[in-house]
């Protein structure tokens, strides 16, 4: 029974998991060769203050990089690991 987890960031929406989720357990099912219903996902997610990268919370790199509270961008991957915080 293969368990996989994602640990990320809040913001993305159910539809987007749903996807991975699905598009992940193609992929498993694929690859290991075994039944979709033994295929487990677990996704865990984080606020933005939970999160930091070199000491600086995620919120706080957001902010720093324009982005307001809540108005979380599609990708904001870019924002969140900028180099632009120190």
């Amino acid at each position: 029974m293969p368990i996989i987890q994602f640990n990320m960031l809040e913001g993305r929406s159910v539809e987007m998991k749903r996807e991975l989720a699905q598009k992940v357990t193609d992929t498993v099912v694929e690859v290991l060769g075994v039944k979709r219903e033994t295929v487990r996902i677990l996704i865990h997610e984080m606020a933005m203050h939970d999160f930091s990268v070199g000491g600086v919370t995620a919120a706080d790199r957001l902010a720093a990089n324009g982005v307001a509270a809540g108005a979380i961008p599609k990708d904001y991957s870019a924002a969140v690991l900028s180099n632009g915080v120190k």
